[in-house]
């Protein structure tokens, strides 16, 4: 390269917007220009046979011996932005990110290396913020989606316990869901719904979940229980940890106890509307058993003050005017043990279902003069509410064979097996369409009710002109009675 050449290299390595050091096979700096002087904070006298380490961290001189050798045995050019992405160090040794470009050159007879370097601190600051800011934004999104699967959770538990508010399940049942939906939603420990019958009694749990000793949580949530304006009791959320609650977790927590004392509430009404149907249902038993009783004995006060007559002129009919009084005894016999039934409503589960059975039968052929044919296959002791509640179907059915089926003859099948109990009526009377009958009619709707209540299934076939059957049939969940 000739003089004016040269001079014009040096010219534009002075004036070039990037900092540019040259250096020599042995690593030390030849040329330094006005940018790197600006750049390092070095005057270029203090630079110029200096090795080019003393612009690198100490922990980049190593691989800088290694990179310098392998470059001179191959040089090639390494434009900007292909990677040389490093760390350079000022004279107050500060350090900042830079971007270095290589280039070989031969200068006035000697091998010399261009490096032209870039501050990229700016860049760099950049990534890294826009890399803060992605993964804030990832960790936003991450709480975000877990927030609303959170609310996704309490809505989907508020609406389960709302579903079996509405339905007759047994209050404890319903109060066992809330305290379960609460425990998870609220992440407690512990959680109890306490009742308290009188002001300054000891509350006592009604339903809970994890409870141990209260005394060793160190954090409760306590939300009262109104129940018709007045103070049921409380549902008590305990924490091993020590915390603060926020507002929607009170709010939450609010909601539950609204929920239990819904609960509790409609239990109530439950029990007063049973009570009150059990009372109806019983009274109009009584009142038809009595007036049954009534019509019997006056029908027996007749045959007997003319069976002497009888006697004396009719011997034949005599006699079977007797036989006809002994029934209509004997059903009134039944009707009275029946009556006493329906006021000692607990002596319905003391006495066998058979025994019941023929006790029906025999008032039914007193009163109305139908013969009904009981008929036993089994005998187990069975659960008080399906004893009674085939006593009731069964009575039920018989009432309207007396009052509408105008039948001959009637029969009552009891089948009993270890683990089923099947009770079927029929007769031969004038049928019925079941489609035009109301519900209400006929007591239709107080069997189905009372099947219903314990789970099984009745059956009501019948027609127009033909006979009736009622079936109904249940079998023990666990199997055996």
């Amino acid at each position: 390269m000739s003089p004016d050449q040269n001079s014009t290299v040096l010219t534009f390595l002075e004036s070039a917007p990037l900092a540019v050091v040259v250096v020599d096979v042995g690593g030390r700096i030849v040329l330094v220009n006005a940018k790197t002087e600006e750049l390092f904070g070095y005057p270029r006298g203090e630079l110029i046979n200096q090795p080019l380490e003393d612009l690198l961290p100490q922990r980049l001189t190593q691989n800088h011996h290694r990179l310098r050798s392998s470059y001179f045995a191959t040089p090639t050019a390494r434009p900007m932005g292909s990677g040389m992405d490093l760390a350079a160090r000022r004279k107050d040794g500060t350090e900042f990110p830079v971007e270095i470009g290589l280039s070989y050159v031969e200068l006035e007879g000697q091998r010399l290396t261009m490096s032209f370097i870039t501050d990229i601190t700016a860049r760099v600051e950049a990534a890294e913020a826009l890399r803060q800011h992605a993964q804030e934004l990832e960790i936003r999104v991450a709480a975000r989606t877990q927030e609303i699967e959170r609310r996704r959770r309490v809505a989907e538990g508020l609406r389960d316990v709302l579903t079996i508010l509405n339905t007759a399940r047994p209050l404890e049942e319903i109060l066992d869901l809330i305290v379960e939906q609460a425990s998870q939603l609220l992440e407690t420990d512990a959680i109890a719904i306490y009742r308290q019958d009188r002001e300054g009694d000891v509350p006592h749990v009604q339903a809970a979940r994890y409870l141990g000793n209260p005394e060793g949580y160190r954090s409760v949530l306590k939300v009262p229980l109104n129940v018709q304006s007045a103070i049921y009791g409380n549902i008590c959320l305990y924490y091993t940890a020590a915390r603060s609650f926020t507002q929607e977790e009170k709010e939450l927590a609010i909601a539950f106890a609204d929920q239990a004392a819904l609960a509790i509430e409609n239990g109530r009404l439950r029990e007063q509307v049973g009570r009150s149907a059990v009372a109806a249902e019983r009274n109009r038993l009584a009142r038809d058993l009595h007036d049954a009783v009534t019509q019997t004995l006056f029908s027996t006060s007749i045959i007997a003050e003319v069976l002497p007559t009888l006697w004396e002129k009719y011997p034949e009919e005599g006699r079977r005017q007797t036989a006809d009084l002994q029934e209509m005894t004997r059903g009134a016999l039944a009707e009275m043990r029946t009556l006493l039934l329906e006021l000692r409503p607990t002596a319905l589960t003391q006495a066998k279902l058979s025994d019941l059975l023929h006790q029906l039968a025999d008032a039914i052929t007193g009163r109305v003069r139908i013969p009904v044919t009981v008929e036993i296959s089994g005998q187990y002791a069975l659960p008080s509410d399906v004893q009674i509640a085939f006593y009731r179907i069964a009575q039920e059915a018989l009432n309207n064979i007396a009052k509408h089926s105008r039948a001959s003859q009637a029969t009552v099948r009891l089948e009993q097996t270890a683990n089923h109990i099947g009770l079927t009526i029929e007769d031969d009377g004038r049928g019925f369409d079941p489609s035009a009958v109301p519900a209400t009619h006929l007591g239709l709707n107080i069997m189905r009710e009372r099947a219903q209540s314990i789970g099984a299934d009745l059956t009501i076939a019948s027609a127009k002109g033909q006979h009736t059957s009622i079936s109904v049939s249940w079998t023990r969940a666990d199997g055996s009675f």
